[in-house]
């Protein structure tokens, strides 16, 4: 199969505007579309089914399927961590990396406002203030998401139990899900086995799930209590995980929140156990006595 990015390029000089248009909308963002059926794309870009089927004859395919399926193969070959970083180095001069980071940033988080709902945040926020204990899975680049989002969640004096292993490792933690628990995930762009796994054994014990996410992932899990999904970037970019950590905030204020004025009272007894034990002042005793001595 040859590569669709060559093939749009050699098939773009015969298309007509309407055309280029639809092809560079789907390239731009194809990882919206590598799950929807002709029918559903046409809808997300408002046009007639036959349009983009006329489309997908123009660019050689039989038909929308095999337009589809190349969509698909591009995907998997553009979210390889080699490529993504590969492309970012050399699309980006030395000098405008980080001013182009934040600038994708900030278009990304913008982006994120119009499919995080607030009825989302809130319902998500609830059961995670009225369960027994919060499993939070999140594993390779988002490990640190969810051993911060734990940290954060234990500040409200919430049982966290954060579930970064794969493999065998992750049901050594999973067993315990109640109905009592919530369980929420982390996982973008595909979803990989163990959160299958995860995802088979929440629903078996009536565990409810809060799944944050891509809107590529979004497709692929129907039945989960709240979905909060937004894009990070292109499947084929270097992405952070500054949109994800945004949502993660936003939970963590709304529990708080929901949770008030105890929460206040449990932050009261943290910075008191600080003073008793020694731990209220983090600086050396020597700068210490130069801040103090400089004070007077």
């Amino acid at each position: 199969m040859a590569d669709l990015r060559d093939r749009v390029k050699r098939v773009l000089p015969k298309l007509n505007q309407n055309q280029k248009a639809l092809v560079q909308e789907i390239l731009t963002h194809y990882e919206e579309f590598i799950f929807l059926s002709v029918e559903e794309a046409a809808k997300l870009l408002g046009v007639h089914k036959s349009t983009l089927v006329r489309l997908a004859q123009k660019l050689g395919y039989s038909g929308y399927p095999g337009f589809r399926a190349a969509l698909q193969e591009l995907y998997r070959q553009e979210v390889s961590p080699g490529k993504k970083l590969g492309r970012a180095l050399a699309e980006v001069a030395d000098e405008e990396i980080y001013a182009r980071l934040v600038e994708t940033e900030i278009a990304y988080l913008r982006e994120s406002v119009n499919s995080i709902r607030p009825e989302a945040i809130y319902r998500a926020a609830q059961l995670i203030s009225e369960a027994r204990r919060v499993f939070i899975c999140g594993r390779g680049p988002q490990g640190p998401l969810t051993e911060l989002f734990a940290f954060r969640l234990r500040r409200l004096h919430l049982d966290v139990i954060p579930v970064p292993e794969e493999g065998r490792g992750i049901l050594e933690k999973l067993q315990l899900l109640t109905s009592n628990d919530v369980l929420i995930i982390y996982t973008f762009l595909f979803l990989p086995k163990d959160y299958l796994n995860a995802l088979a054994l929440a629903k078996e014990v009536g565990t409810p799930v809060i799944l944050i996410t891509d809107t590529v992932v979004q497709e692929m899990v129907p039945d989960v209590a709240v979905t909060l999904a937004a894009r990070r970037g292109p499947a084929g970019i270097y992405h952070t995980n500054i949109v994800p950590l945004a949502i993660q905030t936003a939970l963590v204020l709304q529990v708080a929140r929901l949770r008030s004025p105890e929460v206040l009272k449990h932050l009261d007894r943290l910075q008191e156990l600080r003073r008793r034990f020694g731990y209220e002042y983090y600086l050396p005793p020597s700068q210490r006595r130069t801040h103090t001595t400089g004070s007077d």
